[in-house]
């Protein structure tokens, strides 16, 4: 024990010689380099941590060189030590190893035997199995037959559907067409009508002239005129304007006028308003209107409606359109 003892003083106090030296060291080159890098160690470290490492270092060597000098108990290096507990486990593992591994295998040896038993159970049953399989097989064979004979009957009812399907679409579909069809007559019968369609004019020949009353004569100049036997509206446009002026009611050019007016008036769709327009831009009697064109006189009934709005006496909704400007040549010329 005493020269284990001995050689370990030695070696520890070897290595705390050395660590000695390395504080020396490291203490030389702080003072002459500061805090700088060295390369000493494997690893680039600075000169303070290179000091303080080798110091500790030291420290630690001397504590185990006290340690080992002054301990009265035997010394034993820790890998001696180590590798003899290694050793007395490792005995006591390999003896529980070995008695497990004994009852292992006689387990195993009963569990063979019982695998043996289970096998031969297992094979009873797969036969069983194979056989109901086969039993069932044939079985499904004779139903798998009847299935496919109402397979086949179901087919054969779908495609009789299936073109009774194809037929309803079709029918649809023309169904669709006569209706777009019906849709479209019925539109261009509107149409029709609309242009067929004569508006109704503003006097007859036959009304009294009591409906001129305040809308185109005075009060006063109707009755007169009833007294004078004129009593209808064709009375006034059969008489002369000559004939009218000697009542001494209206005068001369006043009859032309109202003659003018009235025959106008008498063409469907003909307004008061429109008269007035028409009698402004030259047009006085119903064949003169009838020789108009539609565009020249739509231009001369513009002009003269647009001197009538900007005095206030018609509104621009008024004025009339190219489409009632012809539809009154037309009735002219019936």
């Amino acid at each position: 024990m005493t020269s284990k003892k001995a050689l370990t003083v030695w070696i520890l106090a070897i290595f705390t010689f050395i660590a000695f030296l390395g504080t020396v060291h490291a203490w030389i080159l702080w003072q002459t380099q500061g805090v700088a890098l060295v390369t000493f160690f494997p690893l680039p470290m600075e000169v303070t941590n290179y000091f303080f490492v080798a110091l500790l270092t030291s420290f630690f060597f001397i504590g185990a060189v006290c340690y080992v000098v002054f301990n009265s108990e035997p010394l034993e290096l820790p890998l001696h030590k180590l590798g003899r507990d290694f050793e007395e486990k490792l005995n006591v593992k390999s003896e529980e190893l070995r008695s497990s591994t004994d009852e292992a295998l006689t387990k195993f040896g009963l569990r063979g035997f019982q695998l043996t038993e289970s096998m031969q159970v297992l094979q009873k049953k797969v036969d069983d199995v194979e056989t109901k399989v086969k039993e069932g097989g044939e079985q499904h064979e004779k139903t798998h037959d009847v299935s496919h004979k109402k397979l086949v009957d179901m087919e054969r009812k779908l495609d009789g559907i299936q073109a009774v399907h194809k037929e309803l679409t079709v029918l649809e579909k023309r169904l669709n067409a006569l209706e777009g069809v019906e849709k479209n007559l019925k539109m261009i019968q509107g149409v029709v009508e609309r242009f067929d369609s004569v508006p109704k004019p503003f006097l007859n020949s036959t009304d009294d002239v009591s409906v001129l009353d305040g809308r185109i004569l005075k009060s006063g100049t109707v009755r007169q005129l009833r007294a004078d036997g004129i009593v209808k509206v064709e009375d006034l446009l059969l008489k002369g304007p000559m004939e009218i002026a000697l009542s001494k009611v209206i005068s001369e050019s006043e009859a032309k006028n109202l003659q003018s007016l009235l025959q106008l008036l008498m063409i469907p769709g003909v307004q008061h308003g429109d008269a007035v327009l028409l009698l402004k831009s030259g047009v006085n009697s119903k064949q003169e209107l009838a020789l108009q064109d539609t565009l020249s006189l739509g231009a001369k009934l513009s002009k003269t409606a647009e001197l009538y709005v900007k005095e206030g006496k018609i509104k621009e909704l008024e004025k009339p359109t190219l489409e009632e400007i012809a539809s009154w040549i037309r009735s002219a010329k019936m």
